[in-house]
């Protein structure tokens, strides 16, 4: 299906933020994951089998068993020209047995003729998928619209995304935010998918979580900050025309997000946000993560070897992991889950602050 080169407003915009993406430095400039500020302590004892090759990352995923606690974050979709890459990295996840989210539905809400480039279980039936619609857009359509919405793509859960800092900076973005809580409360408790309430690279407080445990959403995925940013792909769409560049680096890292999450959330919590090594996922795991959300790595793989591309990509980082549990003597997710670790530097100083001593570290189990 072929469809004008430019569609005006949010579907061309989809374009543009993957070219923004691919072709330009818009990773956070100082900010970093917090990542290296965590160090794990490996399991006493020895694990049986051949090093890495018998390890077992197999996990779940709200009630789906997955290969790994990995997901292809969703991205894009919505134009044309970007359909192929949601179809290459369903190629890519479906030969590796991981889940993957597609990008805002918002496109085909407004041109109901775009929903071909978020369906890619028409080719790849087994892949399990994530839909996602706006916080913004959560009051403005019906739960009875975004159903149908993913049943129209016969999506598995739905990701409902907030991202004021994005929308602040984006020309013309959508900044009206007052009622979405009880919109996504309202959602979660209405539709017939488990809901994950995510942000796009400036992490989730403990506040927003503590006010997402009250409500009927099954988990949270920290989006923080330290990976790309999306304030910075905005200010770059608008030529400088923006005065917001004092934002550039705002968000909170995604090792204290993480952590502020689980202080005051008990459900499901996926952490992404320059996620990048197989390191960063068993930290991230070690921390109390269920699974950990990629993308820029993944559409840059897309981008240089199509499905084939992300499938190796996301082996060789599923082989990362399976070397680092082995490091750690974890045979298993549940075993990596127990490990010890420490906390150091800014992230020790974050979490003194915000969560108190509790999270600062932990004897391995």
């Amino acid at each position: 299906m072929s469809l004008p080169a430019l569609i005006p407003g949010t579907a061309s915009r989809k374009v543009e933020h993957v070219k923004v993406v691919l072709g330009t430095d818009v990773q956070f400039r100082k900010k970093t994951t917090m990542f290296e500020d965590v160090r794990l302590i490996p399991k006493g004892g020895t694990h049986s089998g051949d090093f890495a090759y018998t390890i077992d990352t197999n996990t779940d995923f709200l009630g789906r068993k997955i290969a790994a606690p990995i997901f292809v974050s969703g991205m894009t979709g919505g134009h044309d020209k970007v359909a192929k890459i949601n179809m290459d990295i369903a190629g890519g996840v479906s030969e590796v047995g991981i889940p993957m989210g597609v990008g805002s539905q918002r496109a085909m809400m407004e041109h109901p003729e775009l929903a071909y480039t978020y369906d890619v279980k028409k080719e790849h039936k087994d892949v399990i998928l994530l839909g996602n619609i706006g916080a913004s857009h959560a009051m403005v359509y019906s739960v009875k619209q975004i159903k149908e919405m993913l049943d129209k793509v016969d999506a598995d859960f739905l990701c409902i995304h907030t991202n004021p800092g994005q929308e602040a900076a984006q020309v013309g973005g959508d900044i009206k935010y007052k009622g979405a809580l009880k919109a996504i409360s309202d959602v979660a408790e209405n539709i017939d998918r488990k809901v994950i309430v995510k942000e796009v690279g400036n992490g989730i407080s403990k506040e927003v979580a503590a006010m997402l445990a009250k409500t009927k959403v099954a988990g949270i995925d920290t989006g923080g900050a330290g990976g790309t940013n999306w304030i910075a792909v905005e200010l770059y769409r608008a030529g400088g025309t923006r005065s917001m560049d004092i934002y550039r680096d705002w968000g909170l890292p995604t090792a204290g997000s993480l952590l502020e999450v689980k202080s005051a959330f008990d459900g499901f919590v996926t952490a992404t946000g320059g996620i990048r090594t197989g390191v960063d996922i068993a930290k991230a795991i070690a921390l109390g993560a269920d699974a950990c959300g990629l993308a820029y790595p993944v559409l840059k793989a897309q981008s240089r070897g199509g499905a084939k591309g992300v499938a190796d990509y996301l082996r060789h980082i599923i082989m990362e992991l399976k070397v680092e549990m082995a490091r750690l003597n974890c045979k298993d997710i549940n075993e990596l889950r127990g490990v010890g670790y420490t906390t150091h530097g800014q992230l020790k100083h974050l979490l003194e602050q915000r969560v108190g001593r509790s999270l600062l570290q932990r004897e391995p189990a």
